[in-house]
């Protein structure tokens, strides 16, 4: 999952992706950190070690329990130590440039080869994938690493499928 920060300019990506760090609350975080943990945490303070047996009862999400007690090296981290650790409700990693930027990095983990392609996520709703397809597609379709041409009207036909028989699934 790729969360690119698009703008004309570096220094318009730069802005952008400062603003975006200021959006997220703390009981955002929280709330999406209980929501992953399936565990309430309304009664626990921010700065207080959690205890032993609340960190044994958060049933959902291990990974992001595991990474918190890995990167603090406790075994009873506070609520600060998961929502600055696990970064949940802030952008994951993202890739913050104008179209030379981005195409650039696409095409490195395209091309040497590190994968086949991209899951692009949005920064914000709505715009970003406005502002990718407008910005940084042509780039990278003048660089040949996105398609200029379809084969079809839909997804089957890009992929070359056969259209279902019509009743074919009562068989």
């Amino acid at each position: 999952l790729t969360f690119p920060v698009v703008g004309r300019t570096m220094a318009e990506a730069e802005d952008k992706r400062a603003a975006y760090d200021q959006l997220p609350n703390l009981i955002d975080d929280l709330s999406l950190l209980s929501e992953g943990l399936n565990f309430d945490f309304s009664g626990k303070e921010l700065d207080e070690p959690l205890s032993s047996e609340d960190v044994a009862a958060m049933t959902g999400i291990q990974g992001i329990r595991n990474q918190v007690i890995e990167v603090t090296g406790n075994d009873t981290p506070t609520l600060r130590d998961f929502v600055d650790v696990s970064g949940r409700g802030r952008l994951a990693h993202p890739v913050v440039g104008g179209p030379t930027e981005l195409a650039d990095y696409f095409e490195e983990w395209f091309t040497t080869p590190a994968c086949d392609g991209f899951v692009i996520a949005g920064t914000h709703m709505p715009g970003a994938f406005e502002d990718f397809v407008e910005l940084v597609v042509p780039e990278l379709q003048r660089r040949g690493l996105f398609r200029t041409k379809y084969a079809g009207n839909t997804l089957r036909d890009h992929l070359g499928l056969s259209q279902p028989i019509p009743g074919a699934w009562r068989r």
